[in-house]
C-alpha cells in the first residue's frame, strides 16, 4: 500500500466518521502519513514503510475499528523508531519521565531513613523531573536532526 494510498484512505475515513476519538486516530495517521510523504526519504526507505503498510493491512473490517487502528498505529510507530529511527513529539521526555520515577522511588527506598517521612514524594518528583528535562533535551537534538515525526494533522 503506498503511502499517498493510505493518506487518502484516511482522509476518507476522517471525512465519513463522526465520532471525536475515531477522528483523533485518523489525524495521527494522517499527520504522520503526511510527514513522510514530505520528507526526502531514499527509494528503499519508502518501499520498506510501503511493505509495512501492506502489513499492518489497515483496511481490514474489524468489530472495533479504533481499538483496531490504534494498536496498528503502536505498531507503525515502533516501526518507524527501529527501522528509521524516527521519533514522535515528546517521545524521549516521556520515556526520561518513566524511568526517572522508577529510579527516584529506588533512590528513596535507599534513603529512606537520610530523608524522612518525605523520602518517597522527593525521590519520585525528583527522578520525574530529572528525566523529564533529560528526555526534553534528547528530544531537542532528534527535532535538530529531523528525527522528530509530526503526528498531528493541520
Amino acid at each position: 500500500m503506498e503511502i499517498k494510498e493510505t493518506l487518502t484512505f484516511f482522509l476518507n475515513l476522517k471525512t465519513n466518521s463522526v465520532e471525536k476519538p475515531e477522528i483523533k486516530i485518523y489525524d495521527k495517521y494522517i499527520g504522520i502519513l503526511s510527514d513522510l510523504k514530505s520528507r526526502d526519504l531514499t527509494q528503499t526507505q519508502i518501499q520498506s514503510i510501503e511493505s509495512e503498510l501492506e502489513t499492518l493491512n489497515l483496511k481490514a473490517e474489524s468489530d472495533n475499528r479504533k481499538k483496531y487502528l490504534s494498536q496498528k498505529l503502536s505498531e507503525f510507530k515502533k516501526f518507524l523508531k527501529d527501522k528509521l529511527n524516527l521519533v514522535s513529539e515528546g517521545y524521549y521526555a516521556g520515556v526520561g519521565t518513566g524511568i526517572g520515577i522508577v529510579l527516584g522511588s529506588i533512590f528513596s527506598m535507599l534513603f529512606n531513613s537520610a530523608l524522612g517521612i518525605y523520602s518517597m514524594l522527593i525521590g519520585i518528583i525528583g527522578g520525574m523531573l530529572l528525566g523529564a528535562v533529560l528526555g526534553g533535551i534528547r528530544d531537542s537534538k532528534a527535532k535538530k536532526q529531523g528525527r522528530v515525526l509530526i503526528t498531528e494533522s493541520e
